[in-house]
């Protein structure tokens, strides 16, 4: 019988999650937990989450405090569960792949997922992280340079331009359809960047301008401008 052994780490973190963990695997042996969690799955009623949210924010302060407290060991554990749905999605054959999130997209309720953006959307720009000593200005910096690099090692620099080229097509495709959510965005953001000629001037446009030239093709350019040049003087040295 094999032993199961343990890293030092892993016996330190061990917790709710942990705590979770080891009694899934015993109870989904059994048939009987199998039937009741499809049937609580079942049963889960969206429409009553607003119902939820406004209850934990309003009837109790105390509490909403020490959820809010609690909040980023919670979306923690959602990161590191999505990571691994990632990486164990991503071992899946391509066709059972799609069939699945066919399954899932299918059933999202896309305006709530459009309304619950919008408002954090607007929520972040009226937050003020412009200011350089705001404490969330430094925290989200700290988060940005994380995540760039744990992102760019799970996904590749060459897959990552290969994705974003597809999804710029796309883009365009859909930009085109004046009555399309992208045509309506693409609108407000050119009004708003009229009202800021600064994040044109020091965002957009270093974002747009071609890449600097090489040595080797700056040394042939001004190769080839002496060299038109000295012929203009040379024609002009005839012609007099």
């Amino acid at each position: 019988m094999a032993v199961e052994t343990e890293t030092r780490t892993e016996m330190e973190t061990r917790g709710l999650v942990d705590a979770l963990d080891r009694i899934l695997r015993q109870l989904i042996r059994t048939p009987k937990f199998k039937e009741t969690v499809i049937t609580l799955l079942n049963a889960v009623d969206p429409p009553a989450a607003r119902r939820l949210v406004r209850t934990i924010f309003w009837q109790d302060p105390g509490l909403l405090m020490s959820v809010m407290g609690t909040l980023p060991a919670i979306l923690n554990t959602g990161f590191q569960a999505l990571a691994e749905v990632a990486a164990q999605m991503n071992s899946m054959p391509s066709p059972l792949l799609q069939d699945l999130l066919h399954r899932v997209v299918e059933g999202l309720d896309g305006a709530a997922l459009g309304e619950a953006a919008g408002g954090l959307v607007k929520m972040g720009l009226s937050l003020g992280v412009s200011e350089k000593d705001s404490g969330l200005r430094r925290s989200l910096s700290s988060l940005r340079g994380d995540f760039s690099s744990s992102f760019s090692a799970a996904l590749g620099e060459a897959s990552l331009a290969e994705r974003l080229s597809a999804w710029m097509a796309a883009a365009a495709e859909r930009a085109r359809d004046k009555e399309s959510s992208t045509h309506a965005f693409i609108q407000a953001f050119k009004g708003a960047l009229k009202e800021n000629p600064d994040f044109a001037k020091h965002v957009m446009q270093p974002l747009l301008e071609l890449p600097a030239k090489s040595p080797a093709k700056k040394a042939a350019s001004k190769s080839g401008a002496a060299k038109k040049s000295a012929a203009k003087k040379t024609g002009g040295a005839k012609e007099e």
